[in-house]
């Protein structure tokens, strides 16, 4: 059984972004035009999940969200995804405390948008785009302020860490993993571009999205690795 998914504000672009036709096909997709008639039919018919584009033009999110969340709405188990311009992506983040599951950034690169709507979703992405698989990697978020953690999945532009920690989005960290079979790992810096909360479908942690690796042949090495497990 396909999931339904309902659109709520998002232009047919900014959708195409997030979520492109070949990933289109595993859902049923509904329209709607503004936040106060989505919450009109989310509350007689349940969704899977509700992707709105913030901030909505006739109401407050948190007002949107709580609708959502209500005990009488049919789509109360359902996920939600902010989608939102990169320089609003801290605000949108605040909502993440409130119900919301995913802030999905129109500036982050679309492989890694559109693996986090699988997330969202239970579907398996495409193999192509990241690479299911628990390595540890050791975090460090300023100064002395270090943590060992594990991956949930690892793409050749970022990856997600399972953790508790707190990290502000848009915050740059030093991070280092070895790949199985290497010696030598991949070290550099990323930026936190996505946060999980506890309320999220899913592993809560981070979503890091690679700025630059220590080693000239780092990034070219992760991709080669990665090409080869998902050609398999």
């Amino acid at each position: 059984m396909k999931a339904n998914i309902l659109v709520v504000e998002v232009g047919p672009q900014d959708y195409d972004n997030v979520a492109p036709q070949l990933l289109q096909a595993l859902f049923e997709v509904d329209r709607v035009p503004s936040a106060s008639s989505a919450l009109e039919l989310l509350n007689i018919v349940p969704f899977s999940a509700v992707i709105c584009r913030h901030p909505f033009t006739d109401m407050e999110t948190g007002e949107f969200i709580a609708g959502v969340k209500a005990p009488t709405s049919a789509s109360r188990d359902a996920g939600i995804a902010l989608v939102t311009d990169a320089y609003r992506v801290s605000e949108a983040g605040a909502f993440l405390a409130a119900g919301v599951d995913l802030v999905l950034s129109l500036g982050d690169p679309q492989g890694e948008r559109e693996a986090m709507l699988c997330m969202l979703l239970g579907i398996q992405p495409r193999r192509s785009l990241r690479v299911l698989v628990k390595l540890s990697v050791e975090i460090e978020t300023g100064g002395t302020d270090r943590f060992v953690s594990q991956t949930h999945d690892v793409s050749a532009s970022g990856m997600f860490v399972i953790t508790r920690k707190t990290v502000d989005i848009g915050a740059e960290i030093g991070f280092s993993f070895t790949l199985p079979g290497e010696t030598r790992p991949f070290e550099g810096v990323a930026e936190v571009s996505r946060i999980a909360g506890p309320q999220a479908t899913g592993p809560q942690g981070l979503g890091i999205h690679f700025e630059n690796f220590r080693g000239p042949d780092d990034e070219g090495r992760l991709q080669k690795r990665l090409d080869g497990i998902t050609q398999r």
